[in-house]
């Protein structure tokens, strides 16, 4: 019995034994008292990610040199090794990016230099997560993004933390996830956390942030613990927890900058979001309203937000959180109305300048002038010198590093610029992720396309059958099936990518390979270790897009959202028309600071523009739907129902009163201002009675016809069967957008009465509310989703509801040359096939007459 037993206590004793991770590599990664230096490259691998960043791109794979010579992870470092000295590395103007490190599964790693903190997670000085949810997932991973630090606080000893939770089914004595900064390895953390948020932290050594851009980079091996196949892989993630991670100062926090080269360091919320804080006392005038929604684009370029949020607030409103910007506006009167210690101006000249107010809880920049004009010539130089990005490069290095290459033609990029390096690969899925941009006018998607030009090769030990796919904007655009038996070496090899699925604005592309392997179907002991490379991709591989038409379209909201089209193209001022209300002039900066991120200028704004020009120029209308006039939600296309509806919903919510009326007839009084203006200026003039019924009725006559049912009834057919549209008439009007009932923010595009100027609305169903969905609506996760003629958003779920035109008109943005009228006409008949095939039919009736009228005149009778 004793002998039982004590047999019974050894086995437990050598399974306990068993568990434990490897002495080298502790679950709880200690940081060892040494911190290599990981080597420089040329680009990072570039992971653009959406939604809530669920997805990421693998790793790029070079071979890293330790401090011995040796493989990096293979001989760790001597315990008395000197450091070595931090490599010199360009600075974010030219950034020298480093590649992720080579990570083959089962290779055996470093010990992390990060520790878990025991007593309690300690709250970050500096928040640095620039989404709302991180999450990396796959089995390797990457994800950069670039933060600025001021002088005053990379002067400071600093500690990077990092809190993270991850899925049970991640190995974690063979994952590992790593922080690098500028290049330099700061954190290797081994992944352990599953059962909730665990917070490392690690000192960054002396010399790795740098006063101006930093980039920030995460790395990340995850190895499954049993399955080996490909569904697996979907199962392992890493996610950041935002509140836990970021920077820490010694000595505290480090005050907020003091000057505008330093705007950029302003930084985020725990949302990754950059607030924009106007302190205005006193009612807002159309002057007061046309100066923010400037200053809040020329603030959010030379900032480089890429997710402002504008608020106006009354002075005394306290300390500013983090991620937020003090700001006031105005002549001398605002600044006595908002400041304790106003600045006096010297000599009439507009001052751009921070100082300390008291009434505003620390430090505030100011915009100020004698005059109007002067307050505009402060903002003009706010933004003079906001430089985001390089020529034909979308700026968003802020969110996703590098900024995205922007095509306005043909052309052709290298993977290396776009980030994608050469890279081995041993697991099982395989994503390769990079951003294209296009302009606002981009008119190619149904005839258009773009190629891979793809230097790559995979093992013998991959089954025919495997495939590599090419996603665009989350749509399969290509697929290319791996059919040799024995392996393969693609050079140069084409993949034709059509243009179906791009949009204008930032598009999302990716490579995603899925590797068949013997040894996973059998998936015996360790085979998730996997240890033989199966496919490589070289970064010599390019990108190439062929020429496209250059036309604008509306309505169009991809082209809204993507490139402000047509206001920021347009020599006219933006007519703004809303309610001079706090909520209301909020909502509207956000999105104008938002349009204007990556614009590289601002749109000149006219928030009291005259009733008669609003029927011949682009409007913005934006507020709350009951203060819509009947006929703008006509002309967009918004059936004018919705605005009973959602007065009705908002009655039965706590403390939401009941709106007065706002439907006015001939003999009410005038509404009060903006709404008179509408009314008065955008009226369509109708005929009478009769004839409305009149033209109502024979519309619904002609779509009953046989001949019109039978074609609607075969157009129907194909649209479902082939998924195109043969561009038949639809027997009438489309019935106009319905919002659901959930709807927040409601935006629609249409046409002026009698023009083809655009007018574009924003809605919500206050004001009070449409200024809260807004700053969720301008996350670029759901901003460059936005598409079609219009679309409801409901802010508690991120549903989007999209209606597509029925019709577009085309707005002229280039020179029609003989290209690009070819290019456009091949694009329009693609889209109207039936069109095309009758032009077809009649360019061969045409060529049998000719050739029969020749033939009778020169050939030879039998």
């Amino acid at each position: 019995m004793t002998g039982g037993v004590l047999l019974t206590a050894l086995f437990l004793a050598a399974a306990g034994a068993a568990a434990k991770p490897p002495s080298d590599t502790p679950a709880n990664a200690a940081a060892p008292s040494r911190v290599p230096s990981a080597p420089a490259y040329d680009m990072p691998a570039f992971d653009l990610q959406d939604g809530d960043d669920t997805e990421a791109q693998p790793l790029v794979l070079p071979t890293l040199m330790g401090p011995t010579g040796a493989p990096f992870g293979m001989t760790p470092p001597a315990p008395d090794a000197a450091p070595q000295a931090a490599p010199q590395t360009p600075g974010v103007g030219s950034p020298g990016y480093v590649a992720p490190f080579q990570m083959v599964p089962g290779q055996p790693v470093a010990a992390a230099p990060a520790k878990i903190e025991a007593p309690g997670p300690k709250t970050p000085d500096r928040f640095i997560v620039p989404v709302p949810r991180l999450r990396l997932e796959g089995e390797s991973v990457s994800r950069g993004w670039v933060t600025w630090f001021t002088q005053q606080e990379v002067e400071r000893p600093a500690t990077l933390l990092i809190g993270y939770l991850n899925a049970i089914y991640v190995m974690p004595e063979r994952s590992r996830m790593r922080v690098t900064i500028n290049g330099q390895l700061v954190a290797e953390i081994a992944i352990a956390s599953p059962q909730g948020a665990t917070q490392v932290t690690a000192a960054i050594p002396a010399g790795v942030l740098r006063a101006g851009g930093n980039l920030i980079r995460i790395d990340m091996l995850a190895v499954h613990r049993t399955d080996c196949s490909v569904e697996s892989t979907y199962d392992l993630w890493v996610e950041l927890d935002n509140a836990l991670t970021g920077v820490a100062f010694a000595g505290g926090p480090v005050p907020p900058p003091v000057m505008v080269d330093d705007l950029p360091a302003v930084g985020v919320d725990v949302r990754g979001s950059t607030h924009i804080r106007f302190i205005h006392n006193g009612p807002i005038e159309p002057h007061h309203s046309a100066h923010f929604l400037a200053a809040a684009q020329a603030l959010t370029q030379r900032g480089r937000y890429s997710h402002p949020i504008v608020s106006i607030v009354g002075p005394d409103v306290g300390p500013a959180g983090p991620g937020t910007l003090n700001v006031i506006v105005g002549m001398p009167e605002d600044l006595r109305a908002a400041m304790a210690n106003p600045p006096a101006l010297v000599g009439g000249q507009p001052m751009v300048r921070f100082f300390n107010e008291s009434r505003a809880g620390g430090t505030v920049l100011v915009l100020a002038g004698e005059t109007p004009r002067s307050i505009d010539a402060a903002i003009d130089r706010l933004a003079a010198s906001s430089g985001q990005s390089e020529p034909n490069k979308l700026a968003i290095s802020s969110r996703f590093a590098p900024d995205a290459p922007y095509f306005t033609g043909a052309g052709s990029v290298r993977f290396s610029e776009l980030g994608v390096m050469t890279q081995e690969f041993s697991g099982r899925r395989l994503q390769l992720r990079f951003p294209i941009g296009l302009p606002a006018d981009f008119y190619g998607s149904a005839n258009g396309q773009a190629r891979i030009l793809l230097d790559a090769a995979y093992a013998p030990s991959v089954r025919p059958g495997s495939v590599l796919s090419v996603y665009v904007n989350g749509s399969l655009a290509s697929s290319y099936m791996l059919t040799d038996r024995h392996g393969g070496l693609m050079e140069r090899k084409v993949i034709k990518v059509p243009l179906t699925h791009f949009r204008a604005g930032l598009n999302r592309v990716w490579i995603e390979v899925m590797l068949d392997v013997d040894s996973d179907q059998i998936c015996g002991p360790g085979a998730t270790l996997a240890h033989d490379k199966r496919f490589v991709v070289f970064d010599s591989s390019e990108f190439v897009m062929d020429n496209f038409a250059r036309i604008g379209t509306s309505p169009n909201l991809a082209a809204f959202f993507g490139g402000g089209f047509p206001y920021f193209n347009s020599a006219q001022p933006v007519a703004v028309v809303m309610r001079q209300d706090k909520p209301t002039v909020a909502a509207a900066a956000t999105v104008l600071a938002r349009l204007s991120f990556a614009q590289d200028r601002i749109a000149s704004v006219d928030t009291a523009p005259t009733p008669a020009s609003l029927a011949s120029r682009p409007v913005l209308f934006i507020g709350e739907i009951n203060q819509i006039a009947p006929e703008v939600l006509r002309q967009v296309g918004v059936v004018e129902a919705s605005k009973i509806r959602w007065r009705t919903d908002r009655q039965g919510e706590k403390g939401v009163p009941s709106p007065a009326p706002v439907f006015w007839g001939a003999g009410d009084t005038a509404p009060p201002e903006p709404m008179a203006m509408l009314e008065q200026g955008v009226r369509v003039r109708s005929g009478s009675g009769n004839d409305a019924i009149f033209d109502r009725w024979r519309d619904q006559v002609a779509a009953g016809s046989n001949i019109s049912a039978e074609l609607l009834h075969f157009q129907k057919w194909v649209t479902g069967t082939f998924g195109f549209s043969l561009g038949l008439p639809d027997g009438g009007d489309v019935d106009p957008f319905n919002p659901p009932h959930n709807t927040s923010v409601l935006v629609a595009q249409g046409f002026a009465p009698n023009s083809d100027a655009v007018w574009t609305l924003i809605a919500g169903h206050t004001a009070e509310s449409l200024d809260a969905a807004i700053n969720e609506f301008t996350l670029p996760e759901y901003w460059a989703k936005t598409y079609g003629q219009a679309v409801a958003f409901d802010a508690a779920n991120g549903r989007m509801d999209i209606r597509m035109p029925s019709s577009v008109r085309f707005i002229v943005t280039q020179p029609l040359g003989p290209s690009n009228l070819r290019l456009i006409a091949a694009n329009w008949l693609s889209l109207n096939i039936v069109t095309y095939a009758l032009v077809l039919v009649l360019c061969c009736i045409a060529f049998a007459f000719v050739t029969s009228l020749l033939l009778r005149r020169s050939g030879r009778r039998a």
